[in-house]
């Protein structure tokens, strides 16, 4: 394998891997063993008190899921489909 396919695979794993974490972000608090830590942003908006995740759902997994389709796009560039006959 060439340095350069080395590379390109090294960056897509590294996609994944981001993935992996954003999804642990935005599923709420971060566990490990008996340690947690959650997030929160507290902000005024008018006259109200709002407390939201630091880390939205919707814009950790939309982010994650497009992570993940670089990382295909990019093994498909040093290891192509096989053609099936």
């Amino acid at each position: 394998m060439r340095a350069i396919d080395e590379d390109i695979l090294e960056i897509a794993q590294l996609f994944d891997d981001a993935a992996y974490q954003l999804r642990r972000l935005g599923s709420g608090s971060i566990k490990n063993g008996s340690d947690s830590i959650l997030s929160r942003h507290i902000y005024k908006f008018g006259d109200r008190i709002r407390i939201v995740d630091s880390f939205q759902r919707d814009i950790c997994f939309e982010t994650a899921n497009r992570l993940e389709e670089y990382a295909r796009t990019l093994e498909l560039l040093v290891r192509p489909p096989e053609r099936v006959s």
